[in-house]
């Protein structure tokens, strides 16, 4: 089995200090569900990529849906409507 790159690899304890009020054992809980990937050492001791802990810094954008999502609304009267008017 190939050693990880030591620059690239963080321990758990190493990746909870990167990331502003996260335990390490948020980090073991999120490797456990799979939410953070990480590597089994022969050992027993588990190393996180940097990356993907860094990745966790920039939260994806959210998603807006597109024009052709959004259901064609155009003559439907909504409840109330009539009585702004």
């Amino acid at each position: 089995m190939k050693e990880p790159d030591v620059g690239e690899a963080l321990t758990p304890s190493q990746a909870a200090a990167l990331l502003p009020n996260t335990s390490v054992d948020s980090i073991r809980r999120w490797i456990r569900s799979g939410a953070l990937p990480a590597q089994k050492l022969p050992n027993g001791r588990y190393f996180v990529r940097r990356g993907d802990v860094e990745a966790l810094l920039s939260p994806a954008l959210p998603s807006t849906p597109s024009v052709s999502s959004v259901p064609d609304v155009e003559g439907v009267e909504l409840p109330g409507q009539g009585a702004l008017l």
